[in-house]
């Protein structure tokens, strides 16, 4: 699972990188993104094909959940805002689920404050240590907090099962204080999604998704504690982020993230790729 993880990181680098480089100056719609990025994963070893159907949504289409763009709805996008992208694939090696929330133009404060609020949840959950026997449902607030904080929520799971070339939504685990997996006890060798966002009808939508992997931190007087390892390589938005709003401990998490996905992605890219991806994961 790591391998096909590593494959779907380069693909995904790519199109991050093909996308920043060319929206504004080439005409891009919501379905000629999905067609690029499938490409780039049909040149990678071992890949089958999509694990879902892709979601594309450029500005306020990315605030509805499980939007698809057909026809009649595919917006273009514009270098402005954000472009929301929910893909993944089959590898012989494993399954991959990665949301991606695209700066595609200029933010507003508001847009940055938002996408630093997502990012902070999805730390809170991958930086998580939890003592054995703890279920999602144990860990479904630390998500949550910074949007309860603010009188905000998401009207869906934190994070869903993902198995070996089957349903991508896959139990028995899950996080989620609603959902009866959530109360499933997460044990090692479990896969799961953590993927906090934020929808904001007729603006923009921002979810931030990896797959990350319930593995033994450590045993002790007071027992056996879990925690999670990233599977998911692929750069968050710098541009997006507002350090000043994030704790010292937030900060270490992602440039520690941003450091294993330069170290794991960028043997694989020419010298331009590289340098690329070198300023995408920079420490904040």
């Amino acid at each position: 699972m790591r391998n096909a993880h590593i494959q779907d990181g380069i693909a995904l680098v790519k199109f991050m990188k093909w996308l920043h480089g060319s929206v504004g100056k080439t005409e891009i719609t919501e379905i000629s993104a999905a067609e690029k990025l499938e490409s780039l994963r049909k040149d990678r070893d071992y890949y089958l094909e999509p694990s879902f159907d892709p979601i594309f949504g450029y500005g306020p289409h990315g605030a509805i959940i499980h939007y698809s763009a057909t026809e009649e709805t595919n917006a273009a996008v514009k270098p402005e805002g954000f472009l929301l992208s929910d893909t993944g694939g089959h590898y012989l090696e494993g399954t991959t689920d990665v949301t991606r929330t695209f700066v595609v133009g200029p933010l507003t404060q508001e847009m940055k404050h938002h996408y630093t609020m997502v990012l902070r949840a999805h730390l809170a959950l991958l930086g998580a240590r939890f003592k054995k026997g703890a279920t999602g449902a144990n860990l479904d607030i630390l998500a949550r907090k910074p949007f309860w904080d603010e009188g905000l929520d998401y009207n869906h799971g934190t994070g869903h099962g993902v198995g070996y070339l089957m349903s991508v939504h896959e139990g028995p685990q899950s996080i989620s204080y609603q959902k009866s997996g959530g109360h499933v006890p997460l044990e090692p060798g479990m896969i799961v999604s953590d993927e906090p966002g934020i929808y904001l009808e007729g603006k923009y939508g921002i979810r931030l998704e990896n797959l990350v992997l319930c593995v033994e931190k450590e045993t002790g007087e007071y027992g056996t504690f879990y925690g999670f390892e990233p599977l998911t390589m692929c750069p968050f938005e710098r541009e997006a982020i507002l350090p000043e709003e994030m704790t010292a401990e937030e900060i270490r998490l992602l440039n520690e993230y941003h450091r294993t996905v330069y170290e794991k992605i960028s043997p694989f890219l020419c010298e331009k790729g590289s340098a690329w991806l070198r300023d995408a994961t920079a420490p904040i």
